[in-house]
């Protein structure tokens, strides 16, 4: 796993506060003051309600098909997105609110949640997650073969 730049983390929490600030104001100036205050909360209202619905949902889909057959990561994927999704709309901020929102949408969920599982793919949770239940994890194509028996030879150069 890569170790984080103090550096880079720091410039980055920066950046994030100047983006939040600079947000802030120009939905205050739209909207007034008190409304784009108010509206932090009404978005952190709906961040909370989202997560309750669609985690449901998503939940009730993976107990559907797991009962047919081992599902795909794609469905986790999905629902790491909702989750994602539903704790930046929580974080107070107009920023942080769009990013929420654009995870949620339904066409963009698994791409996203893909990425978020990549970038912490060599976390220990996650290895001990593959570890413990990477026999239940695989995928049929629509030839019926399984993909998990399908070599893909490759080099690789770690930097």
């Amino acid at each position: 796993m890569r170790k984080p730049n103090v550096f880079i983390l720091l410039l980055g929490f920066i950046i994030y506060g100047w983006i939040e600030f600079e947000t802030l104001l120009f939905v205050g100036n739209i909207i007034g003051g008190l409304l784009s205050f108010l509206g932090l909360f009404l978005t952190a209202f709906i961040g909370i309600f989202l997560i309750r619905l669609l985690s449901k949902k998503v939940f009730s889909t993976w107990q559907s098909e797991y009962q047919l057959k081992p599902f795909g990561l794609s469905r986790f994927a999905e629902g790491v997105s909702i989750l994602f999704g539903g704790i930046l709309l929580i974080i107070p901020g107009y920023f942080t609110d769009l990013i929420g929102i654009i995870c949620m949408v339904p066409i963009l969920r698994i791409y996203i949640g893909s990425i978020i599982i990549a970038n912490f793919a060599d976390h220990r949770f996650f290895t001990n997650l593959r570890k413990k239940h990477g026999d239940d994890f695989h995928y049929t194509d629509d030839t019926g073969k399984n993909t998990r028996n399908i070599i893909i030879d490759g080099d690789y150069k770690e930097k």
